[in-house]
């Protein structure tokens, strides 16, 4: 039975954590790294940046420093000891404007060099800032060159709005053109469809000011249910976990938890290469004296796995039988505190027997692990005085998405080891402001994590926003993509589109012509070709992207460093980035010239509002009437406070000098609260939980004691798996040298150059079987397309499986002129089939086969 819990270290923590150490001491050192060579080093002595080494080169220094970390203003070179800036210039920087990166949502601070003439020249880490202390990783340290023509290795950045004209091409239309066409063209589908046929598709990219007023537009003027963002692919399953577990979104832990904790369980993620500074804090507290366990869970060998004290290579989709099975280990040993599950949980005797058929040897012959593997998981689980647990896209992006984290959290609760120092589950995004989005509502949440079934908090936010009543949705949001002939109950944008049911489709800062599964299928539905296509609109920062493509109006958008606003982090941490320089076509204002996305926005609000009272609140103006972001911000304040994610007590002003501030911050506790959960109170009563249909949805409490709730799941295998014709796994990712579909960083030519095609990972046996070379061509093929990329011959993946990056277009001339015509795109490949609580895509496995190109 585990120790109960007091104010202090658990009843034999000391004891336990000593036994930890020394085990520790006792392995073998986990393999780090192949060696670099003797020529290798003397280059990276002289090119420090590393990005000179080419690909192979690179990785090995990743591994090397255990964080492929920046200090300052540029790489920390730890063969000479040196920090070695990049190409830089310093010494022409004539202001260093506060920010926060545009990449990842480790939300790492940043200053931006700006020299004498208003131009972004060099980025350097925030040496105060708590969540990275100066670091940076490589994409953060070259973000800059993302803003300026002159340092694109690619297109141009974006100036003037364009209308597709009769013969295919574009004409240069103003502002006060766009957006009164926009805004017409809302108003016609409203009136002949309804709201609903009205889409709006955004990004975990904007800042908090930009979601919050694009939620006000979409659910207060127009009130479409048709919302949805590309978080929706990025980590949904987070969402409908947390909601359905401890009744409301949000992290519980942070990453200072990394420096107490005794076990890191890692699953389905790989910091090494994805998210730098989060694995440089765990390789600082690997070499402290408390020595934390590192166990992870991954179907690749990747560096984070190889830097593990116990891998577990399981088989693609079987997360929820291996979740199960650890479950079982913790119940049938008593490594539970029974005390904690009484006082704070519900349903913990269907989660025991449920689990109890999952034993080791029944989970093994599921899964691939090791039953001796898995008992020693559960064990150091158990028996480790604070777990922190971390999981990212492969458990969102994998069969039983939802269900992963819901038995994630139950691991947690059944230990009792959530709320305190050391203790927490962590999910992490894959974009900055993945997490501004799911608090400000700006696509399929509603502000505030109210929720949309809960007449009292839809009364309220009218109210707040002074729309009349019945304007908000009372139901939650459409999906961006499913696919009816595999999942018939599930609706989407992409369906509406198939069926002609969709009038206008405004897309932001995102591009699905090279992400969304199944990607043919999606081209064909969006296409000139299909008579039932929505209008559609791509509001992006450069030109040409993919999805312009299948545009109808182009809008063009100001980014990062641009423009003034709040970005909360991974954490909870809500950070403020300033306008470091003016956007592209400034001049050319008012009538050309890109805007912020907060002010495209607010124009296309005002242009409804002039156009039909319907779209106006009840004193007759836009629902937007604010008209700066601090302006906004303020506004969201009052609708946040009270609520779980409450900023009321910010201002820009004391988080630009606090480095960020987590949330729940009120005007009483300012500073913030640094973790959820410490009293064992959860939001699972029904008038603070933010998901549920009715009172009655299994998790809320109906003794209204906020008590968490543990699920009981069954393993569900995937619904298409290897065969004959399809015999390997294909499991999809990212790769440490671009972001999502490189919209910026195949700009950027030191980041191209590490990575500038697609490939496939193939294990050296199947290689050897097939034929196939390292470097030569290989046609990869599914039920849904086929790709030609380089293959890549690699133990990373087991036998049986392969591996594509993600990031990869194909449309694009540039990457036309690159692959030689080629299809590259690995989302020709996957399969659109959606975890059914949280519709999220199994990106991580579909079934394909190999052949000589």
């Amino acid at each position: 039975m585990m120790p109960q819990r007091d104010t202090g270290p658990p009843s034999g923590a000391a004891e336990q954590r000593e036994a930890v150490v020394a085990a520790r001491r006792q392995d073998p050192a986990p393999d780090r790294t192949d060696p670099f060579t003797r020529d290798e080093l003397e280059r990276l002595r002289q090119h420090p940046s590393a990005c000179h080494l080419g690909r192979r080169g690179f990785v090995k220094w990743s591994a090397l420093l255990g964080s492929q970390a920046v200090l300052g203003g540029g790489i920390l070179d730890l063969v000479t000891g040196r920090p070695a800036l990049a190409d830089d210039k310093f010494d022409d920087v004539a202001q260093w404007v506060h920010s926060v990166c545009g990449f990842c949502a480790v939300g790492c601070g940043l200053e931006i060099g700006v020299n004498a003439v208003g131009r972004a020249i060099a980025v350097k880490g925030n040496a105060s800032h708590p969540t990275n202390a100066g670091h940076v990783c490589v994409k953060g340290l070259y973000e800059y060159k993302a803003l300026n023509d002159a340092d694109l290795r690619v297109g141009k950045r974006a100036v003037n709005p364009l209308r597709r004209n009769a013969a295919g091409g574009w004409d240069r239309i103003t502002w006060d053109e766009a957006t009164t066409l926009l805004a017409q063209k809302i108003a016609e589908a409203v009136a002949a469809r309804g709201a609903d046929s009205v889409g709006i598709y955004n990004t975990g990219q904007w800042t908090l000011e930009e979601y919050y007023s694009m939620g006000k537009l979409g659910k207060a003027a127009i009130g479409t249910r048709s919302m949805d963002s590309n978080t929706r692919l990025c980590m949904a399953a987070a969402v409908y976990g947390y909601m359905s577990t401890f009744g409301s979104d949000g992290p519980p832990g942070c990453y200072e938890d990394i420096e107490n904790a005794d076990c890191l369980f890692l699953i389905g993620t790989n910091p090494a290469d994805m998210h730098p500074n989060v694995w440089c804090r765990i390789i600082d507290a690997r070499r402290t004296s408390r020595a934390p366990r590192v166990i992870v869970v991954d179907p690749r060998r990747t560096h984070t796995a190889r830097n593990a004290d116990l891998h577990l290579q399981l088989r693609p989709g079987t997360n929820v039988a291996l979740m199960n099975g650890l479950l079982q280990q913790l119940i049938a040993n008593d490594w539970i505190d029974r005390a904690y599950v009484s006082a704070h949980t519900r349903n913990f005797d269907a989660l025991a027997a449920k689990v109890a058929g999952y034993t080791p040897d029944h989970v093994s012959a599921i899964t691939g692990v090791p039953a001796a593997d898995i008992a020693k998981a559960a064990e150091w689980i158990g028996t480790s005085p604070e777990v922190w647990s971390m999981f990212i896209q492969g458990v969102y992006q994998s069969m039983g998405a939802t269900d992963t984290v819901r038995l994630i959290c139950a691991m947690h609760l059944v230990t009792g080891k959530i709320g305190r120092p050391g203790s927490a589950p962590f999910s992490i995004t894959g974009q900055t402001t993945a997490m501004s989005n799911r608090e400000a509502g700006g696509s399929s949440a509603l502000a505030g994590y109210r929720n949309y079934y809960n007449p009292d908090h839809i009364a309220d936010l009218e109210r707040l926003w002074r729309v009349p009543g019945g304007r908000i949705p009372h139901k939650s949001t459409v999906p961006i993509t499913s696919n009816r002939d595999l999942q018939p109950d599930i609706d989407s944008m992409v369906e509406m589109m198939r069926t002609g049911r969709l009038g206008v489709l405004w897309i932001s800062c995102t591009n699905p012509a090279v992400t969304l599964p199944d990607l043919n299928r999606f081209h064909a539905h969006a296409g000139f070709d299909n008579p039932g296509r929505p209008f559609t609109v791509v509001q992006d920062i450069y030109e040409p992207v993919e999805s312009m493509a299948f545009a109808d109006l182009f809008l063009p958008a100001a980014q990062w460093g641009e423009k003034t606003g709040t970005y909360t982090c991974a954490e909870r941490r809500v950070n403020l980035g300033v306008q470091a320089v003016k956007p592209p076509g400034f001049e050319l204002r008012p009538s050309y010239g890109a805007y912020a996305d907060f002010d495209i926005i607010r124009m296309v609000a005002d242009k409804l509002a002039t156009l039909d009272a319907r779209y106006r609140t009840v004193d007759g103006g836009s629902v937007i009437g604010y008209s700066t972001p601090e302006a906004c911000f303020e506004e969201w304040k009052s609708v946040s406070a009270g609520r779980i994610c409450d900023m009321s007590g910010m201002t820009y002003a004391s988080l630009r000098a606090s480095n960020g501030l987590p949330w729940p911050s009120t005007p009483a506790s300012p500073t913030g609260g640094t973790r959820l959960y410490a009293d064992g109170k959860f939001n699972t009563n029904w008038d603070r939980a933010q998901y549920g249909t009715s009172p009655d949805a299994p998790w809320i409490d109906p003794e209204g004691r906020s008590r968490a709730y543990l699920w009981a799941v069954d393993y569900v295998a995937p619904p298409e798996v290897p065969d004959a014709s399809y015999p390997f796994w294909l499991n999809t990712g990212r790769a440490i040298d671009h972001f999502h579909s490189r919209t910026k960083t195949k700009r950027i030519a030191q980041l191209h150059e590490m990575m500038p095609e697609s490939y496939v990972e193939v294990h050296p046996d199947d290689a050897a079987r097939l034929g196939l070379v390292d470097g030569a061509l290989v046609r990869v093929a599914s039920r849904r397309g086929e790709v030609v990329v380089k293959c890549a011959v690699t133990d990373v993946v087991a036998p049986g499986a392969v591996f594509m990056p993600m990031h990869f277009g194909d449309t694009d001339p540039d990457d036309v002129a690159i692959n030689g015509g080629r299809l590259v795109n690995c989302n020709r490949l996957t399969l659109n089939y959606v975890d059914p609580v949280s519709y999220q895509p199994i990106y991580k496995h579909c079934a394909v086969q190999l052949s000589k190109a």
